[in-house]
C-alpha cells in the first residue's frame, strides 16, 4: 500500500535510509534537576531527524526505523551525534542517554561499541546514564534485566523510563535496581489537582525509595505539579516549567541556574524545620579512582566507619562502599590478589540512598524507613547542593526524629493536637517571607463560653474537637492550621482563590456537626439559657464559628496580627455571615487599618 512506503527523496525529503547512512541527525539536551538543591544532575539527549522531513518529531522516526529494521543502526547513529555533541558543549553533568530494550540486548553490541566510543570522546562509562524506554512486544523483560545488569557492572548507570505507563515498565523494574525511574508524564499532569494522581505517585516513590532508587519527574509544567512533587518526595524533575531542550545547553546555562536558585529559595524549608544537616558525619570519602587495596586501608585508619561514600572528580556521590561488603570480598582465600587492584568503582554499590542537608527530617525518616528490610539501617550519603557532606547513621536519624516528635508533642495542643503557639509564630513568619501573597484567619467560636458553662466542658471540648477535625479535612496542600487555645484557631492559606466560598463552607459545615452534638431541646429553639458576664440568666443563640480573614499582598508586611485580628472581631461577630474578609496592602498593612 502506498501510504506504507517509506518518504522518498524524489519528493524533497529524505528517506529514513538515508538519514541513518548519512546520521542527518540534530541533537538537543533537556536538564534534569534538582529543586530542593538548586543544582543541575544531568541532561537528556533527544535526537531528531532533518526538520524539512516528517521524521523531524522522533516518535515517527524511531515506529519507523523499528518497522524497517534500521532500529539498530539509528540508535548507533543517535549515540555517536549525542556524544560527540555533548563533548562540544564543555559540560559535565550527568548524560542520559535512550536506549530501547532491543537494542539493549543486541549481542554484537552489549556496550563494547558505547566503551569505544566513550573512550573515544575521553568520557567515563561513570558519567552515562542508559535510559531504558518502553519494552517493545515479544521482548523477554529477562534478557533486558540481564543486559541492564551487565551495563552496570561496567560502570554504566540505569534508568526506567515512563514508569506507570504500562505492565511491561513495572514488570521489568520488579527485575532490575534502576539507580533512576522516571514517572511517566500522565501522572505529573495536574498532579497537584488530581487527589488520585497523587496516591499513585506517593507509592511509586515509596518503593522506588526503597529499593534506592532515586525518581525524576518527566513533563513539569506548572508550580503546582512542582509543589506537589516536591512535598511527594519527588528526588529530580524534568520539564518546561525549567528549560526545554536545546541544541547549544551550555549558552542557556546562566538563566536556568538563576531560575533554579529562585526555585530552591522558594522551597526551602520553614524556620524551624528540623534539617537533615544536623546528623552529618564528616567522614573522608573514598575517590572513584582508588582501588580496592587503598580503600581497605582508608577503612583500618577509620574504625568507626560502617560505610564511606565514593564521589567523582567534583565531589558528587556514585555508590557507597560498606565495610562488611569489603572485609567479605578481601576476607576470601587470594582476596587481596583478586580485587586488590580493581578500581573502587568495580565493587561499590551504586543504589546508594542520598539525602540533601536541608532536608526535612520528615522526608528523609520516610526514605530510610521505606527501604528494603535488609537495607533499613545502613548508613546513608548527605549531600549539600549535590556535593558531598557527610555519612548519616540510622540510629541518630531514629535519635533525632524521636526528640522532635517529643518538642512537638510538647509544643501541640494538648486536645487537638494541633500545632501550638510557637509553631504559629514560625508559620506567620514563614508566609510572609514568600514572594507571594496570602490569608491569614482567625477562627473564634460566638457564644461559647456560656455554652461551656450551661452544658459543660466535656461537650465544650467536642465541639471544638468537631471544629479542628472538620477544618482539618479542608485543608489545601499549603494550608496550615494551628489552634491558639480555647476555641481560637489560626488557619493560614496559600491561595486566596475562591476564599468566600471556602469559608462559608466551613462555616457551613460546623453549624451542622455542632448543632448535632447539643441536645433536643436546644437545637429545637436554636439556643439555649445561660448567665452572661453580669451573672444574669439570658437566652443565648447556638455556637457559631466567626471567621476573620486577612488577605495580605505580596508586599504587605504585619507587626501584630493579633492587633489586627482583634480590631476586626467585633464586626465579623456582628456580621450576619459571621465573616469579615479585609485586603490589606504594605501601607493598610503597617498602618493596622
Amino acid at each position: 500500500m502506498a501510504f506504507m512506503n517509506p518518504p522518498s527523496a524524489s519528493l524533497g525529503n529524505p528517506c529514513l535510509d538515508e538519514i541513518v547512512a548519512r546520521r542527518d541527525l540534530s541533537v538537543h539536551f533537556q536538564p534534569i534537576v534538582s529543586v530542593t538543591t538548586g543544582h543541575i544532575l544531568a541532561y537528556e539527549a533527544l535526537s531528531r531527524g532533518p526538520r524539512d522531513s516528517p521524521y523531524a518529531n522522533p516518535i515517527p522516526m524511531f515506529r519507523a526505523a523499528r518497522e524497517r529494521g534500521l532500529l539498530a543502526a539509528l540508535e548507533r547513529g543517535c549515540r555517536e551525534r549525542a556524544i560527540e555533541s555533548w563533548v562540544n558543549t564543555g559540560l559535565g553533568e550527568l548524560l542520559f542517554l535512550n536506549a530501547s530494550p532491543e537494542v539493549l540486548i543486541d549481542p554484537e553490541d552489549l556496550g563494547g561499541q558505547t566503551l569505544a566510543l566513550l573512550h573515544q570522546h575521553g568520557l567515563s562509562p561513570e558519567r552515562i546514564v542508559l535510559e531504558i524506554t518502553e519494552q517493545s512486544p515479544g521482548i523477554d523483560s529477562d534478557l533486558v534485566a540481564e543486559a541492564a545488569r551487565h551495563y552496570q557492572s561496567m560502570g554504566f548507570s540505569i534508568a526506567l523510563d515512563d514508569l506507570g505507563d504500562g505492565y511491561a515498565g513495572l514488570r521489568l523494574w520488579s527485575q532490575l535496581n534502576p539507580d533512576y525511574v522516571k514517572l511517566d508524564r500522565h501522572f505529573v499532569s495536574r498532579l497537584d489537582e488530581n487527589p488520585v494522581k497523587r496516591r499513585f505517585v506517593r507509592s511509586i516513590i515509596d518503593i522506588a525509595h526503597s529499593m534506592d532508587s532515586r525518581v525524576i519527574a518527566e513533563g513539569v509544567e506548572r508550580e503546582g505539579e512542582l509543589d506537589t512533587l516536591l512535598e511527594l518526595g519527588a528526588d529530580y524533575c524534568q520539564g518546561w516549567l525549567f528549560a526545554r531542550p536545546d541544541a547549544a545547553p551550555h549558552r542557556v546555562r546562566e538563566p536556568l541556574e538563576a531560575r533554579l536558585a529562585s526555585l530552591a529559595a522558594h522551597h526551602r524549608p520553614a524556620t524551624g524545620a528540623t534539617e537533615i544537616r544536623r546528623l552529618s558525619v564528616p567522614l573522608p570519602a573514598l575517590d572513584a579512582g582508588l582501588c580496592v587495596a587503598e580503600a581497605s586501608e582508608r577503612f583500618s585508619r577509620l574504625p568507626h566507619a560502617n560505610a564511606l561514600a565514593v564521589v567523582d572528580g567534583r565531589s558528587r556521590p556514585i555508590g557507597i562502599l560498606g565495610r562488611q561488603q569489603l572485609m567479605a570480598l578481601l576476607g576470601k582465600r587470594f582476596g587481596f590478589d583478586l580485587h586488590g587492584r580493581q578500581p573502587v568503582t568495580r565493587v561499590m554499590r551504586t543504589q546508594a540512598l542520598c539525602v540533601e542537608a536541608h532536608e526535612p527530617l520528615e522526608r528523609v525518616s520516610r526514605k530510610v524507613t521505606g527501604r528494603e528490610e535488609a537495607s533499613r539501617d545502613e548508613d546513608f550519603i548527605i549531600t549539600d547542593g549535590g556535593r558531598y557532606l557527610g555519612m548519616g547513621h540510622v540510629i541518630n536519624l531514629l535519635q533525632l526524629f524521636t526528640e522532635q516528635q517529643v518538642q512537638m508533642a510538647r509544643q501541640a495542643n494538648p486536645l487537638t493536637q494541633l500545632p501550638g503557639n510557637r509553631p504559629i509564630r514560625l508559620a506567620l513568619e514563614h508566609y510572609q517571607r514568600q514572594a507571594r501573597g496570602f490569608v491569614a484567619c482567625y477562627l473564634d467560636l460566638d457564644n461559647f463560653k456560656p455554652f461551656n458553662d450551661r452544658f459543660g466542658y466535656a461537650l465544650g471540648d467536642r465541639v471544638i474537637l468537631a471544629l479542628a477535625n472538620l477544618v482539618r479535612s479542608e485543608l489545601g496542600r499549603e494550608d496550615f492550621l494551628g489552634h491558639l487555645g480555647g476555641d481560637d484557631f489560626i488557619l493560614l492559606l496559600n491561595d486566596g482563590k475562591d476564599l468566600h466560598r471556602r469559608l462559608a463552607g466551613i462555616q457551613r459545615r460546623f453549624s451542622v456537626e455542632s448543632h448535632a452534638l447539643v441536645p433536643a431541646d436546644a437545637r429545637a429553639e436554636d439556643g439555649f439559657h445561660a448567665k452572661d458576664r453580669y451573672d444574669q440568666w439570658r437566652f443565648f443563640p447556638l455556637v457559631r464559628l466567626s471567621i476573620i480573614a486577612l488577605r495580605l499582598g505580596a508586599e504587605a508586611r504585619v507587626d501584630s496580627f493579633g492587633d489586627l485580628w482583634s480590631h476586626f472581631k467585633p464586626a465579623a461577630k456582628r456580621a450576619a455571615n459571621g465573616r469579615v474578609v479585609v485586603a490589606l496592602d504594605h501601607r493598610s498593612a503597617a498602618a493596622g487599618e
